[in-house]
């Protein structure tokens, strides 16, 4: 196979990875929006549904965190692809400078103002998205103690601070232990090109 083939698969396979991810996230806005439905329609029902009132926040937490999991794991495998893709055009096929996708920026400081409400700005769409289901989450876990402090303590403004804290840092704790000892993608196989970034 010649390199521009194997170059045509390796953009093939990040478009096809771009293509999953748009996807799959849609699972995860479409879950979390029915969860978030179903526990607000419970709080506002004549009924009491106790068990449904704890479950729902748990259900909410768990898929949010999945999302936050795979957004991350998404920009890990993005920038792989960004520098394979690199690798290949400077490296391997020897473009010109102009000529590397990744490498030529048009208009760099045009159109990039973060303050007007108008105009674009050098943000990261992949960032804004592991941050915004980060707060996803968070807010989750949230809900979640926030249930479990109104019906067994208090709800004054320690107890709400406290249940922030507890919120953020159950996020943290599970992305530091679940991920990296169950969700790894499989890659210690792979030589590691040591490549350099531009």
């Amino acid at each position: 196979m010649i390199l521009e083939e194997r170059y045509k698969i390796l953009i093939d396979a990040r478009n096809f990875h771009y293509d999953n991810f748009s996807k799959w996230m849609t699972y995860f806005y479409v879950a979390i929006g029915a969860l978030f439905i179903g526990y607000c329609t419970i709080l506002s029902s004549n009924k009491t549904l106790p068990m449904l009132e704890y479950l729902l926040p748990i259900l909410g937490f768990i898929v949010s965190v999945l999302w936050y999991w795979s957004a991350k794991g998404y920009y890990y495998w993005i920038i792989n692809f960004i520098n394979l893709v690199n690798y290949y055009e400077k490296d391997l096929l020897k473009f010109e400078t102009k000529e590397r996708v990744y490498f030529v920026f048009a208009n760099k400081k045009t159109q990039n103002n973060y303050g007007s409400p108008l105009s674009g700005a050098n943000i990261s769409t992949s960032k804004v998205t592991i941050l915004f289901a980060f707060l996803v989450a968070v807010s989750w876990g949230f809900i979640f103690y926030n249930k479990v402090f109104t019906d067994n303590f208090c709800n004054c403004f320690c107890s709400i601070f406290l249940q922030i804290i507890l919120s953020l840092s159950t996020v943290m704790i599970l992305s530091f232990c679940i991920p990296i000892n169950f969700l790894q993608s499989k890659n210690d196989h792979f030589p590691d090109l040591e490549l350099k970034v531009d």
